[in-house]
This record gives C-alpha cells, structure tokens and sequence, in this order.
C-alpha cells in the first residue's frame, strides 16, 4: 500500500482563494495633511498567492500607522516610519490570520508619500506595496475601484 499525500493547509487556501471571484475593494479615503500627524494615504500591496492583493492606509507624517485589508477578507495593520534620508522607509505589519512581514519602500515623492516597496511575507513570499495620492492608475477607471487583477498581474504598472 502506498501512502497518500495530501495538499496542506496553506495550499488549499491558495487554492481555494484563486478559484473564488475575489471582491473589489474601494480605496480609502484619505487626506494629506502635510506635517500632520492626521494625515493619510492610501497603500496598495499584491500579497503573495494568487489574486490576492492589499487596500489600506498609512496615517501619520514621518511615521505612523498601517491598517487595510486583503480582498480574502484578511485584516492587517501595522507601523512605518521614514528611514535616515527622505527616500527610505520601513514598513512592520501583522494580519488577522497570523501573518506578518515587512517592507522597504523607496519615495518617488516625499510631499505626497508617494512610494513603491517590497518585502516578505512570514518567510514564505514576496510582496510587492505602493503608496500616495498618486496611485490611481491601479484603479478600474469604470467603478473607481481597486483593479487588482490589473495592479498584481504579471506587469505590474509603475508610479507615473
């Protein structure tokens, strides 16, 4: 008798998650308040796995906090602060379903929060996050909703 292998957990969810329509998920609303502690943008991020993806937001100036959701339905939120020189930053966050990770993110345009990053997902994916008010090209242009098919395809768009 030859023994059976099954499929494990993280499998199946993989699995199950590429196979459900995924909602659409709208952008937060945020405002940029410059040197406020209020202030907010919006972040999009492609999670690892397929069709899955990240809507969410960066409140604060300088440092402050993370919060969204994944389009499974995943809560995370978390901490970034600038790095050293105004064109670095860093990223910590943890999920409702016992993930976590980090991120590196580069400024395209520090007056706006403007970035692009990656990092890793708990050691087992990459991950791929945008920031700022100028991220609107991710968005389906017919609904104004998030697009993540488009956003976390196989060629990504850049920050223009």
């Amino acid at each position: 008798m030859t023994p059976r292998s099954y499929p494990t957990l993280a499998a199946l969810t993989i699995a199950f998650w590429a196979a459900t329509p995924s909602p659409a998920l709208e952008l937060p609303a945020c405002d940029l308040v410059p040197g406020s502690a209020d202030s907010c943008a919006p972040v999009l991020a492609c999670m690892p796995g397929d069709g899955v993806w990240f809507v969410g937001r960066a409140v604060g100036w300088n440092e402050g906090k993370l919060e969204g959701e994944t389009n499974t339905g995943v809560t995370c939120t978390g901490t970034w602060s600038v790095g050293e020189t105004l064109a670095l930053g860093h990223a910590r966050f943890s999920c409702d379903d016992g993930l976590s990770g980090r991120i590196v993110y580069h400024y395209q345009d520090p007056g706006t929060g403007t970035a692009r990053g990656t990092g890793l997902i708990s050691g087992f994916g990459r991950l791929r996050a945008w920031s700022g008010h100028k991220i609107t090209e991710f968005l389906d242009r017919s609904t104004g909703r998030v697009d993540g098919a488009h956003m976390c395809g196989d060629t990504p768009l850049l920050l223009g």
